[in-house]
């Protein structure tokens, strides 16, 4: 009997290999399709896989490397939002590209994916890997996967021998929620310019708010320092779709605080922004923050997966680059 137990147990480990190395087999010729397993940039479309230096873990990144690239090369980040399609995020961005535009857009475009797996849940990608999923224990800044963005920065541009001391980020939806996060936790990062495009949620800078809603924290390990003069003199534009005014579902409330702000993405960016003002101007400090409406929704209706309004990626594209032509923004 006990044989028999043994070489039952033995078939079922050889099982489970088996099956975790078809997983990772597929996991590999997925990212083979994409150009992924290679770190080097070429021309054109591509995907390489980013290391987390001293983790066990990998970032795929989807880029756009123009043809030719000069001193005046930018590069920018395009956030993804929930589905963590960065794919899909980099091809929206690959048309400002494509438009009727006089100008030619000189910027190098990278959407890294977030996965699952590795910055999992609310806490894992929105919140930008800060803390653990109970939020009780605060991470090291060099776990944050706000720190990730820093670091694929500085692969990159020496990958392609830039001299680039600054970058523009771009953010949709939980990107969104990821970007302004971002700016207040680590103001001191190298970006020169951020969009927040459609969050469902806000960290309001209020110590009288609980954490994620605001900066009070009761219960496990605290907030890191945060200097708000720093973050404030970060420019960024929170643009808001007049057409997003549907109420959010349950889901979206998972902090139990997104309804204190507002039923609708709409509402929310307006009370976020009110309330930053506010802030700014209590402590006298200078807000290079702005508020732009835009005839937008938040994603695209029947795609699969759903993907943001054009619109959106058209006026963010002006907010770092306000000389392109053919760009619509209304």
């Amino acid at each position: 009997m006990k044989r028999l137990f043994a070489i039952a147990t033995s078939i079922f480990i050889c099982f489970c290999f088996a099956h975790l190395a078809q997983i990772s087999q597929a996991d590999s010729k997925n990212f083979e399709q994409d150009n992924c397993p290679s770190r080097l940039l070429t021309r054109g479309e591509g995907c390489f896989v980013y290391q987390v230096k001293d983790n066990n873990l990998s970032i795929p990144v989807y880029y756009y490397l123009p043809n030719k690239l000069n001193s005046n090369t930018q590069i920018v980040f395009a956030m993804h939002g929930e589905k963590r399609n960065a794919k899909d995020y980099r091809n929206d961005w690959r048309k400002i590209y494509s438009s009727n535009s006089d100008s030619k857009p000189n910027f190098i475009l990278l959407a890294p994916q977030f996965a699952q797996n590795d910055f999992p849940g609310y806490a894992g990608y929105n919140l930008g890997n800060m803390f653990t999923q109970s939020l009780n224990k605060l991470k090291s800044q060099d776990q944050w996967a706000f720190s990730d963005i820093e670091n694929i920065f500085d692969f990159v541009k020496t990958s392609v021998k830039l001299k680039l001391n600054t970058y523009y980020i771009y953010g949709h939806s939980a990107g969104a929620q990821f970007v302004h996060r971002m700016i207040i936790f680590m103001p001191h990062t190298r970006i020169i310019k951020a969009v927040a495009a459609e969050a469902g949620s806000y960290t309001v800078p209020d110590k009288d708010m609980e954490y994620p809603c605001g900066l009070r924290k009761q219960t496990g390990n605290q907030l890191p320092p945060v200097e708000l003069k720093t973050a404030f003199s970060t420019p960024m534009t929170i643009i808001l779709g007049t057409k997003d005014n549907k109420p959010l579902s349950d889901e979206h409330d998972t902090y139990s605080c997104d309804a204190k702000q507002g039923s609708n993405r709409l509402n929310r960016g307006e009370y976020f922004y009110t309330q930053v003002k506010r802030i700014a101007n209590s402590r006298k400090e200078n807000l290079e923050w702005t508020l732009k409406q835009v005839t937008a929704a938040h994603i695209v209706a029947h795609t699969n997966p759903p993907i943001e309004d054009p619109m959106l990626v058209s006026c963010a594209s002006l907010e770092f680059f306000p000389n392109l032509k053919g760009i619509k923004c209304n």
